[in-house]
């Protein structure tokens, strides 16, 4: 057998185990938090040995981390392309509002796991940052000739951001309804500070 086919083969079964214990992770973390996902327990779910899931990852902490950056590359966050061919700042705050709250959507079971486990959501804050960083260059790509108003991209961020968001949805509002909430409060505001209409902010 060649060795490249060795070597392939083999590290295509480290990469499988390294899937099934981040899956085991995963779940662990929606039914128990930060806390149940134990080596052991990890270990059990993937049913591999616990040194196996120490060779991945060293310490749980590792383990959490590589965990959120899988999440997040999964509910696939939107990026500055989805602006592509869109002239207009009211065009634009318009296709981030709806991709957003789309990802906010997908990503809504997982909010609340790490609102109500402090442990997870500081062993997350990594990749919350890098969600924050992303989303404050959706905002200023958004934005155009008022990136660099800041009161411009704090409001916006804010109005279309999670929790304003999911307040709309917590007070019984439909997805679309919060959507169109949201820009209706936004989409004014940015055409006056602008000084254009809504309909031709540049």
């Amino acid at each position: 057998m060649p060795r490249q086919y060795r070597l392939g083969r083999r590290a295509e079964q480290q990469a499988a185990t390294r899937r099934r214990i981040l899956a085991a992770a995963l779940d662990l973390y929606r039914s128990g938090g930060f806390g149940a996902a134990t080596t052991r327990a990890v270990a059990s779910a993937a049913d591999v040995a616990p040194a196996t899931v120490r060779n991945h990852f060293p310490t749980p902490r590792a383990l959490a981390e590589a965990a959120g950056d899988q999440v997040l590359g999964d509910l696939q966050p939107p990026d500055p392309s989805i602006f592509d061919g869109l002239a207009t700042t009211t065009a634009r705050v318009e296709r981030l509002t709806r991709d957003l709250i789309a990802f906010f959507e997908r990503g809504g079971p997982w909010w609340m796991v790490i609102q109500r486990d402090p442990e997870l959501a500081e062993a997350w804050s990594g990749v919350s940052r890098s969600y924050e960083e992303g989303f404050a260059r959706l905002v200023r790509a958004a934005l155009g000739p008022l990136a660099g108003d800041r009161v411009a991209t704090t409001v916006t961020s804010v109005a279309v951001g999670p929790p304003l968001h999911f307040a709309l949805r917590g007070a019984g509002l439909s997805e679309a309804d919060a959507v169109e909430a949201q820009l209706g409060v936004i989409l004014p505001w940015l055409a006056a500070r602008e000084g254009h209409d809504p309909g031709g902010a540049a």
